[in-house]
């Protein structure tokens, strides 16, 4: 059976564990994370570097100074996505008029992350993928227009529709298991773990992206549940 070791993470606020406080208002780092979780269940070492409003296109030079190091962390999980598909809206109120690009397109997306997986193989690591969790439309539309100088009408404007954000998300989840699988990646589905439920938006922050507490109880549960179809073991040399 397979063992892990120990693991690095390579991603954005979701897996860091940061969740929106409604009665601060502000984002904060929760205690028992999803990985907080799985290191305490499985004892396994896991080196963190997922960074708040992380892309792709910023980590992969990162992450590959960090794979010259030789320290024992022999699975790589890439998590990224939900800030690449994301827009700089106050310039989409400024001029919603305008065919304004998300932070990082599609297909530089999948690239840089065919890439990744290329040198993280190469390295002599074993790359790991995860689906994003889905977005509540309605709640992101609303954060989005609390910032200052953004007009509701204006994105409105841009978008045609609220549920367009959940949908340019998606594609970018889509894109994730498209590269996972044409790479021969193992792929941890936890989109899917999440629409199982019937109110997603309950496992949800109120800015409608970021996982609550249960939320991230939702991801430790999906990856303790993928270790133990697959007959993955954990184990400290």
């Amino acid at each position: 059976m397979p063992a892990i070791t120990g693991i690095e993470i390579w991603g954005d606020s979701i897996m860091r564990g940061v969740i929106f406080d409604a009665a601060s208002s502000k984002y904060r780092f929760l205690a028992d994370s999803a990985v907080k979780l799985f290191e305490n269940t499985f004892a396994v070492r896991i080196k963190n570097n997922a960074r708040f409003g992380c892309t792709a296109d910023r980590a992969k030079p990162l992450i590959e100074k960090a794979l010259m190091d030789t320290y024992d962390h022999h699975h790589v999980l890439l998590e990224f996505g939900g800030n690449d598909c994301d827009f700089d809206w106050k310039s989409v109120s400024r001029n919603p008029e305008v065919d304004h690009q998300p932070n990082m397109t599609l297909e530089d997306f999948e690239r840089t992350l065919t890439e990744m997986v290329t040198s993280i193989k190469l390295s002599g690591k074993k790359p790991v993928m995860m689906t994003l969790p889905p977005i509540d439309s309605e709640r992101y539309f609303d954060f989005i227009c609390r910032i200052e100088g953004v007009v509701a009408e204006n994105i409105l404007a841009f978008l045609k529709e609220k549920n367009q954000i959940y949908r340019q998300q998606e594609r970018y989840s889509d894109r994730v298991k498209k590269v996972a699988y044409q790479e021969n990646v193992p792929l941890v589905d936890v989109r899917d773990a999440f629409l199982q439920h019937r109110n997603v938006s309950d496992f949800l922050c109120e800015d409608g992206i970021h996982p609550n507490e249960a939320g991230q109880k939702v991801i430790h549960q999906t990856f303790v549940r993928y270790c133990e179809e697959n007959d993955i073991e954990t184990a400290i040399n």
